[in-house]
């Protein structure tokens, strides 16, 4: 089947707004619940986290679930990049196509829209960078938790805890628990910069774009990676998919050839080995010697700098493996010696300072606990959210939250385009929609007071946001626009849907 123009951009549309329209109930403080039913395992459970939501959303009609999967593919990219945004992207992505295709059927150019679109684009990231504030104070951090894990206060309660107790770097690790306790446990964590995954090929957790090891061991070689030897090719082969008890290796060189990967790869994909992945680093010269012998030191491994030369293993709990950054938790080394070297150096320049802090710094596990593992399941998934969501804000800092940001854009910019006008409104309208006010009753109210004011659902009132702690990531507002303005500028694309 072959759908043109008019028709096919419908039928997708239809995909897109039943899928919106399921998902945008849950955004806010007075958001709506979502029963999710599994009828194989005749469990049903009742939700309002967006990410659950738009994954159970499918359609028999193939045309309907290609434009349901253009929304769900946007929201599932700022999930990736800022661990939360699902409903607000998919509120901006739905009212853009729409929008889009009224445009295009009034007979305006879809070219100009677009390039149109790109430009308002940027001008409201610059008013939200503007408005961003950094986030200095442990209630800050409970805030942000609070709205990505849907008002769970004991979540977001425990996460303030946890960053009051590993400082505002460190690392927390989410994992499901065996009892009905959700707690927490301190550990060592390291985590070195600049250096990731070879190919995004080796993740094996694709909803956070990321490799995740359990008790795994660690070759640590600043050095080039050129031949299979011998040494190399029997630690690769303990991981042979016969061998059940073979921990999961990593091997973290400075770097690697091509052709060398390949194989490696290939193998894998074969099945013939399992659990084997590569790490490369951009870090150069001492840099990157000091920050691989600290690697070494806390893993327990041997430190080589030869070539094609494998030293002994070391060996961590767990080991996060993303593009840019890889943290080993609780490594089998001991690091009071060395620490204690570094701290005797003549001169604590920046780098040295910067090693030790690494060193020295903490991680949490967060274990999420519940009665049924569905409700694990759904309780984990949030709690995920609003950590990625707090480590995002304590990058990128935090706006005023409600969806006041937005409205403040749109009342201040000379935007070029009513697409993203309507945009900036809708998610404020959806929020009101889910606590049963009238929208457009409060605008004035809110506008006339300034920037940092919106309306409290809690509450009933126009306040302070900032003030109450009504707060939104500021790298959430950036990235949901950002892939909102992608996915419907393809989407005004597309004049043809083959079947």
């Amino acid at each position: 089947m072959i759908l043109k123009g008019n028709e096919a951009k419908e039928r997708l549309l239809e995909g897109i707004n039943q899928t919106a329209d399921i998902v945008r109930l849950t955004i806010g403080a007075k958001g709506r619940n979502v029963m999710l039913l599994d009828q194989m395992r005749m469990i049903n459970h009742v939700t309002k986290d967006g990410v659950s939501v738009a994954n159970k959303i499918h359609f028999e009609d193939n045309i309907l679930e290609a434009g349901s999967q253009l929304l769900k593919n946007a929201a599932d990219k700022t999930v990736q990049e800022v661990g939360d945004g699902t409903s607000t992207t998919s509120i901006l992505t739905q009212t853009m196509c729409n929008k889009f295709k009224n445009e295009i059927d009034l007979g305006k150019d879809v070219h100009s829209l677009i390039n149109d679109l790109k430009d308002d684009l940027s001008a409201v990231n610059d008013f939200i960078v503007s408005k961003s504030n950094k986030i200095e104070k442990l209630s800050q951090i409970e805030d942000i938790a609070l709205v990505s894990s849907n008002s769970d206060v004991e979540i977001s309660g425990m996460i303030r805890d946890i960053h009051r107790d590993i400082g505002f770097d460190g690392i927390i690790d989410v994992r499901e628990n065996d009892s009905t306790e959700t707690r927490y446990d301190i550990v060592r964590g390291l985590t070195i910069e600049n250096t990731g995954y070879s190919t995004h090929l080796f993740v094996n957790d694709q909803d956070k774009n990321r490799v995740e090891l359990s008790d795994a061991k660690v070759i640590v070689l600043n050095g080039k990676l050129s031949e299979l030897s011998e040494a190399l090719m029997n630690l690769i082969n303990q991981n042979s998919s016969e061998n059940t008890d073979a921990k999961p290796l990593v091997l973290m060189v400075h770097n690697i050839e091509e052709s060398i990967l390949k194989q490696i790869l290939a193998s894998l994909s074969r099945g013939f080995i399992k659990n084997v992945v590569v790490v490369e680093t951009n870090l150069i010269y001492q840099n990157r010697a000091d920050r691989f012998k600290d690697a070494s030191v806390f893993l327990n491994a041997e430190y080589i700098d030869t070539n094609n030369k494998i030293g002994n293993p070391g060996y961590c709990e767990k080991v996060i493996i993303e593009k840019d950054s890889v943290t080993f938790i609780n490594g089998a080394g001991n690091i009071s010696e060395h620490l204690k070297m570094l701290k005797e150096s003549k001169e604590l320049t920046s780098d040295l300072k910067h090693r030790i802090f690494s060193l020295e710094s903490k991680a949490a596990v967060l274990w999420v606990g519940g009665k049924f593992q569905n409700e694990i399941r759904e309780r984990y998934d949030r709690v995920e959210d609003a950590v990625l969501a707090v480590k995002t804000a304590i990058n990128s800092g935090f706006c005023a939250g409600g969806a006041s940001t937005f409205l403040f854009a749109r009342k201040e910019l000379n935007l070029k385009t009513e697409i993203m006008k309507e945009a900036l409104y809708s998610c404020y309208e959806q929020i009101m929609l889910n606590a049963n006010k009238k929208a457009d009753y409060y605008i004035r109210e809110i506008e006339d007071k300034g920037y940092g004011y919106g309306f409290n659902v809690v509450t009933g009132k126009v306040e302070n946001l900032l003030e109450k702690g009504i707060v939104d990531s500021t790298k959430v507002l950036e990235v949901s626009l950002e892939n909102a303005v992608k996915t419907s500028g393809i989407f005004s694309l597309i004049e043809a849907v083959v079947e």
